[in-house]
């Protein structure tokens, strides 16, 4: 059972916790084509990107399936950072390179880079005390340190502000060991994640793509576009992730959600540190929206809190 105790919310509400995020991996991407090459390959417009500001965007295949969810900023010359579930890194850096024929790019996973987050309302403090750049203050706002390789970006997984922190040089920010209270703390917030509450067999669409701000509907061609575009503009978005209460916690998961039928599933679920227990659910839109009775295989009445969302 995932929980969190009352003091670690406590220091996510008036202070931060951090971990290394050993389930993600870094890759490089560079070439003198690299934007206009992605531009035909993700789902958001890579114009968005600046060394500045970092976009969140998939990699589909023709049929319009995630071959893996992904966050990209740019590094030091003209260099791409992409962040990635490190179980679907290789796929996602062959697949990269499939389509490459005709650029001149490379485009490969860096072992040696590592992924740290720290979340919580002071998490400024903690790159200060670190000395280490601030970003700014909007969703996946990014800022590098000149002369090394660290990156910085306003992501927050578990809280109402964090930053991940990508860097060659773990001495750079110390010790960092609350993994588990941030990984139960994402799910009190409603971030589900790529791997985990969804995968291959789920429309991006219908993992909350577009609430997560990950697709661009007037940016032109991209590999599984048509089938993507075909979603949106006819009603074909037919189920979402939604934060969720339960009564209590589910025997295992994935879980299944019942009206008089299996309608959905309960993917993720979180203890507070008071005892009420959180979930990322998957559902059918139209049975939320008609305020349905939803139970749990325990048998126990479900409680729809919000969409999940940036």
């Amino acid at each position: 059972m995932s929980n969190i105790s009352l003091e670690d919310q406590q220091r996510l509400s008036d202070g931060y916790l951090g971990a290394s995020l050993d389930a993600c991996a870094v890759i490089k991407a560079s070439g003198a084509t690299i934007l206009d090459y992605l531009q035909g390959q993700i789902t958001q417009n890579i114009k968005r990107l600046s060394p500045s500001q970092g976009i969140y965007t998939a990699i589909l295949t023709p049929q319009g399936k995630a071959v893996s969810d992904m966050y990209i900023i740019q590094g030091h010359n003209h260099e791409l950072i992409i962040i990635a579930r490190k179980s679907y890194a290789e796929t996602l850096v062959g697949r990269l390179r499939q389509f490459a024929l005709g650029h001149e790019l490379r485009i490969g996973m860096v072992d040696s880079y590592k992924l740290f987050s720290i979340q919580g309302s002071r998490c400024d403090d903690f790159l200060e005390l670190h000395n280490l750049p601030i970003p700014g203050t909007s969703h996946l706002n990014s800022a590098a340190a000149s002369g090394t390789e660290l990156f910085t970006i306003r992501m927050a997984e578990a809280a109402e502000d964090g930053i991940w922190i990508i860097t060659d040089d773990a001495e750079a920010v110390g010790s960092l060991s609350d993994e588990a209270a941030i990984q139960t703390a994402r799910i009190l917030k409603g971030f589900p994640t790529y791997g985990i509450d969804w995968n291959e067999k789920v429309f991006p669409l219908n993992a909350n793509l577009i609430e997560f701000n990950g697709v661009d509907f007037d940016k032109g061609c991209y590999v599984g576009q048509e089938i993507t575009s075909r979603m949106q503009w006819r009603g074909g978005i037919k189920k979402r992730f939604y934060r969720v209460e339960l009564e209590s916690f589910p025997v295992e998961l994935p879980s299944p959600i019942s009206t008089t039928v299996e309608i959905g599933l309960i993917t993720s679920a979180a203890m507070d540190g008071e005892g009420v227990v959180h979930a990322i659910a998957h559902l059918p839109i139209e049975s939320v929206e008609s305020g349905s009775p939803l139970v749990d295989a325990n048998g126990d009445s479900i409680q729809i809190i919000e969409a999940c969302h940036v």
